[in-house]
């Protein structure tokens, strides 16, 4: 009876943070601006919180002070055109941390400052990407609200699909040692669903004047399911293996039923700065 009552309570707390979660997201992606900027940075904050509750586990303190001064740099650079995140920023961030653990005088200070820099550049940095892919203007209809939709969609229906195969009909273990519970039936579904919504989105939206030419709709689908059907399971991997380090099931709490926000973000976490980096080169002459 209590283990059906604990179950029942994940279950309402899991629709509950649906439905107030799902419209606050796509409300965010249509307005778009600060709005939506400042509900991803709430991400990167929490999700950051959450891997430093993980560290202190193994007696392990990143540095949150420079990792956050990051963050405020990031966020200041969708406000300003004259500030940007370069190789520049990036070696002059990693100093600062190097030089800050000499003073810190802790325990394990290799592994603080390795995971420091990993926080800043896996958490901050790549979702951070989302943020930009957002602010993509290309003078066309479709846009960075458009693009960012697509890829939230996109992250989607490959996890369900691969959850609703994998759990039905998966046998064979991709990783057991880090995902026990992941699947190549769940991970192939998951791929092959990508391509089916993002080959229709590419026929019927990005390229509706296509004629006879299969050619850039086909590759289009091809290119997005690799970001999101392949790369995006990758960082559901190495969350995973994070976790799996650390020994914890889930990275936290936050999200009632679902975890923690690093458990959400995941996917987007790889998935996101490569949809970023092919919409930047593709689309060059056009957002410069």
């Amino acid at each position: 009876m209590l283990i059906n009552k604990m179950d029942n309570n994940k279950k309402q707390s899991r629709v509950l943070v649906n439905v107030l979660g799902i419209p606050l997201l796509l409300s965010a992606i249509y307005f778009g601006g600060i709005y939506f900027q400042c509900l991803i940075f709430i991400a990167i904050i929490m999700s950051t919180f959450e891997l430093n509750a993980m560290c202190l586990k193994k007696n392990i303190q990143i540095q949150l002070l420079p990792i956050f001064l990051f963050y405020i740099y990031l966020f200041l650079t969708h406000l300003f055109e004259s500030i940007s995140v370069s190789i520049e920023i990036l070696i002059f961030w990693s100093l600062l941390i190097l030089s800050f653990e000499v003073f810190r005088k802790k325990v394990k200070p290799i592994e603080n400052i390795a995971i420091s820099i990993l926080g800043m550049v896996w958490i901050g940095l790549f979702m951070n990407s989302i943020v930009s892919i957002r602010y993509i203007d290309t003078g066309w209809d479709i846009s960075g609200g458009m693009y960012t939709l697509l890829m939230f969609l996109s992250v989607w229906i490959c996890d369900s699909a691969a959850f609703i195969f994998g759990s039905k009909f998966g046998k064979t273990k991709i990783l057991p040692n880090i995902s026990p519970n992941k699947t190549w039936v769940g991970a192939v579904s998951g791929a092959i669903s990508v391509f089916i919504f993002t080959i229709i989105v590419a026929f019927f939206i990005f390229f509706p004047n296509h004629g006879l030419d299969y050619y850039f709709p086909i590759l289009t689908a091809l290119i997005l399911t690799l970001i999101f059907g392949v790369i995006g399971q990758i960082g559901d991997f190495v969350e995973s293996m994070i976790k799996r380090q650390f020994g914890v099931k889930d990275s936290g709490t936050s999200l009632k039923g679902h975890g923690g926000f690093l458990d959400r973000m995941d996917s987007l976490m790889l998935a996101a700065p490569s949809f970023y980096l092919f919409l930047k080169y593709s689309l060059r002459d056009i957002i410069g």
